[in-house]
């Protein structure tokens, strides 16, 4: 018999959890970010956050590949109990050990090469080697998470998030305060995932459901949908750090290199809005998965116009307050000379929410076995940012890329809103809209009516523009609040865990 603990969770319950998370990630990315830019030369913080990213395309490849090849197969079956459960988890690893192995293989034998010829840089060799085992890690914790995905743990969820970012923050920092060079600075992101991936195996040790099999049958196939998958993420990967390895190649002076890293600070600031918007696809994708299972095609276009309105809404909210005060954001986390990179900001900050929305649109895609459609939204921003980046970086440097994400995000966007639209007959209304950009309009004015100096005053003129925007979606009913609170239930399609077990 199901216990409270073990029952679905609907998107509200899980998105609280996992969105707490992603909060406690992005506060310990700042936390590094601020005290790297007061420990290492901006030069070195834009090289910490070129190989980041870098190091980040196959990471997540592996890790969301495994993490819904694993958690979609499970979704479909935790109403009967994961007779499979045994099964998908270890084809889950022996994929993850191949897969991972080569990666990281490829990372440390080759590190000479990519940063010679692909950064342009000899140098980033050594630090390259520090990272290179963290794709086989993540590989197998992968299925460790997606595990605890497919059987509603968003709970540990989060706190497999938590551990990760806390233990990364920490490493880092001490290594940066302790002057060891930006080799050591990277290899505490490696024993951050190390520990991370010791304390999934206790958790999902811990949390095997109740009446979970070791295998009743044949399994679902992997291949098509894990390959697929795969050139999606890398694509969500890439489309996020073009601009920083496009920015790098072209850096040949000291000046650039200076410039790369105060224009990393302001991508950071920028991804708030995706790094949030992440947990919302992590939780929708279980549920409309489950869904998709049971054909409830009504529940899933409710799903999704509500979640539409509810990303487009935060994202303008978002999206506006850090883009009207782009000086005083830069100001308030990052050293004085910082502040260079505001004009930056006002465009990434906006072309990162338009990523945010198309990939969560993706997700969603995803998750109803429509994987190439997702590939193919993905696809109009990576093609634009490239496009327009290669055309106006050379000339332009920074404002170049910035200028390529801004446009490519707002593309991508719209492209997507119309798929979700016309896929799922969610409902969208173009009165919507006008309401958030005039919230919009609201905050830039209010921006401009008031330039505070000192670090409090910024805190207090942030809080103010939220107000702003708030007042005006609540006086314009932007968004059905019923709406909302129905996305914290439990979708009507899906039954207890159990409850059709044999």
């Amino acid at each position: 018999m199901a216990t409270p603990s073990t029952q679905a969770r609907g998107l509200g319950t899980g998105g609280i959890s996992i969105g707490f998370a992603k909060l406690f990630f992005l506060f310990a990315g700042y936390a590094v970010s601020i005290y790297l830019t007061q420990l290492v030369s901006p030069a070195t913080y834009g090289d910490y956050n070129v190989l980041s990213q870098f190091i980040t395309v196959p990471n997540m490849v592996l890790i969301q590949t495994l993490l819904f090849a694993v958690s979609r197969p499970m979704s479909a079956e935790y109403g009967v109990g994961c007779p499979n459960y045994d099964a998908l988890r270890r084809r889950g690893f022996r994929v993850a050990a191949g897969f991972g192995g080569l990666v990281a293989a490829v990372l440390f034998l080759g590190a000479d090469l990519i940063a010679g010829r692909f950064m342009q840089d000899p140098a980033l060799a050594d630090p390259l080697r520090i990272v290179a085992p963290i794709p086989l890690i993540y590989a197998v914790y992968a299925v460790n998470v997606g595990t605890v995905n497919a059987t509603r743990r968003f709970q540990l969820q989060a706190s497999l998030d938590i551990f990760m970012a806390a233990t990364k923050a920490g490493l880092i920092i001490a290594a940066a305060a302790l002057g060891l060079g930006l080799t050591f600075i990277l290899g505490g992101f490696t024993l951050a995932s190390l520990l991370a991936f010791g304390l999934s195996i206790v958790f999902v040790t811990l949390a095997r459901p109740a009446g979970a099999g070791a295998g009743a049958g044949p399994l679902p196939p992997m291949a098509s949908f894990a390959i697929v998958l795969a050139v999606f993420t890398a694509g969500v990967n890439v489309l996020q750090g073009f601009d920083l390895f496009l920015l790098k190649r072209h850096a040949i002076t000291a000046a650039q290199d200076d410039a790369l890293g105060f224009y990393s600070s302001a991508q950071l600031i920028a991804r708030v809005p995706y790094s949030l918007m992440n947990a919302v696809s992590l939780v929708m994708f279980p549920l409309i998965a489950t869904l998709h299972a049971g054909r409830d095609h009504a529940e899933i276009s409710r799903y999704v116009g509500a979640t539409a309105r509810v990303c487009v809404l935060l994202l303008a909210f978002m999206s506006s307050v850090g883009a009207s005060a782009a000086p005083e954001v830069q100001r308030l986390l990052f050293p004085a000379a910082y502040a260079s990179a505001a004009d930056e900001l006002r465009l990434l900050v906006w072309g990162m929410s338009g990523y945010s929305l198309t990939i969560t649109a993706a997700w969603i895609f995803n998750s109803v076995q429509r994987t190439r459609v997702a590939v193919a939204l993905i696809a109009v921003p990576l093609i634009t940012v490239a496009g327009l980046g290669l055309a106006l970086v050379p000339g332009r440097f920074t404002a170049g890329a910035a200028i390529a994400v801004a446009s490519a995000g707002a593309l991508a966007g719209l492209v997507s809103l119309l798929a979700l639209t016309r896929s799922f007959a969610a409902r969208v209304p173009p009165l919507f809209f006008l309401k958030v950009a005039a919230a919009a309009v609201c905050v830039e004015l209010a921006a401009r009516a008031w330039m505070p100096a000192g670090k409090l005053m910024i805190l207090v003129k942030l809080a103010a523009l939220a107000l702003v925007f708030i007042a005006v979606v609540v006086a314009t009913k932007a968004l059905n609040l019923v709406e909302v609170r129905a996305l914290r239930k439990r979708p009507a399609g899906e039954a207890q865990p159990g409850a059709n077990a044999p």
